[in-house]
């Protein structure tokens, strides 16, 4: 059963094969070319109508290929062999031109006159760089002296502090790598003692030396890392005192205080 089945499938994959490959069909197509026939054209002739009469055109028949006169010409090449008997004069020593003026026999001596061993010399003087004296001059007068008494103004003063305590003073910090580890610790303590604030949950930003009394506005400047101060007229005089700035984690709301140094 086996074998038949396997038989079967071999002669449809055969047959299938066979199929695929099977060549189109092709149908004979005449290839010859059309052979003109010998005639004439009737030359071309006016015809006269009716008056008013509508241009119609009229089909007709007339034989337009003709053979023409057979020319019979000679086609066939010939060669010849010819030679240029002027070469062999150039060989000969031949020449093309002499002229009568430039022969050795008529051309004349040209003699050149011998250097001299020694050339001669002349002492003149020039007169025209001569420089010549002229006295006359007349001494330049001492120049003239004035005293002017000019009392300086008296100078003008303004009470300009309020307009000077308006604009923001920049505090430089303090280097946080130069503080010791225990002034740390008290100043960080001090920071959460007065905050109530988790020192986890702080980042401080620096130490300032700012005056205790005064002072109106902070902002902080991260770009420089100063902190900039806007103070009123209490300040003039007061002491300035370290002050702590950090800020939160959680939120990043800025806490501030004023710390006691040792």
């Amino acid at each position: 059963m086996a074998g038949a089945r396997l038989r079967e499938a071999m002669s449809d994959l055969a047959e299938t094969i066979r199929r695929v490959f099977q060549p189109p069909v092709s149908h004979p197509v005449p290839l010859a070319w059309g052979v003109p026939f010998p005639g004439q054209a009737p030359p071309l002739a006016a015809a006269v109508g009716q008056p008013f009469v509508p241009c119609a055109a009229t089909p007709r028949q007339g034989v337009l290929l003709r053979g023409g006169p057979v020319v019979t010409a000679a086609l066939a090449f010939a060669a010849a062999v010819r030679g240029e008997p002027g070469w062999a004069a150039w060989e000969t020593g031949a020449k093309v031109c002499a002229l009568p003026m430039f022969r050795p026999e008529r051309c004349g001596r040209l003699e050149v006159p011998a250097l001299l061993r020694r050339a001669a010399t002349r002492q003149v003087q020039p007169e025209a760089m001569t420089t010549r004296t002229r006295s006359g001059w007349a001494a330049f007068p001492l120049p003239g002296s004035r005293r002017v008494h000019e009392e300086l103004a008296q100078p003008r003063t303004f009470r300009g502090l309020d307009r000077v305590l308006e604009l923001p003073v920049a505090v430089v910090g303090e280097d946080l790598a130069k503080v010791s580890k225990v002034l740390w610790m008290r100043y960080t303590l001090q920071l959460v003692r007065s905050t109530g604030e988790n020192i986890r949950n702080l980042d401080v930003i620096g130490l300032y030396r700012i005056p205790a009394k005064g002072t109106r506005q902070l902002h902080h400047d991260p770009a420089t890392g100063r902190l900039l101060v806007t103070l009123g007229p209490e300040a003039s005089g007061a002491k300035r005192s370290l002050f702590i700035l950090a800020r939160r984690k959680t939120d990043a709301s800025i806490v501030f205080c004023f710390v006691e140094e040792a």
